[in-house]
């Protein structure tokens, strides 16, 4: 019904299916943070650094898409600022992090020998 379209909007009939596009994004995203990490074998946090640049790309992109009123700075949508911010930051993580600390963590188990406990690490509780 036009009476319920944007303002603006009442002559158009359809509009791009948001949700939809978000959803088969977010399937992409599981996919390459899966493939990354089996490739790259990440740590130190660098797959959820990972999650939140991809979803950040597909946020902006998706709100790009959208006609509905939001609030806005110098005439952008707030959650595309926000998208893009935090995207950045998430962006800088990344890299930091994979130059201060690449490779994976060290797992410590119960089988771990004392003498092999990496320094400045506690040695693992036995019982």
């Amino acid at each position: 019904m036009p009476a319920h379209r944007p303002a603006g909007y009442e002559q158009s009939s359809t509009f791009h299916p948001t949700f939809l596009y978000e959803s088969l994004w977010l399937i992409g995203v599981a996919l390459v943070l899966v493939w990354a990490d089996r490739r790259f074998r990440m740590g130190h946090g660098r797959v959820f650094a990972l999650y939140v640049l991809l979803y950040c790309a597909g946020r902006l992109w998706v709100e790009l898409l959208r006609v509905d009123t939001a609030n806005t700075i110098f005439g952008v949508r707030v959650n595309v600022w926000t998208a893009g911010l935090v995207g950045i930051g998430a962006l800088v993580y990344l890299v930091i992090s994979a130059r201060k600390r690449p490779g994976r963590e060290e797992v410590l188990t119960r089988e771990t020998p004392v003498d092999e406990v990496p320094e400045g690490q506690e040695e693992p509780a036995v019982g």
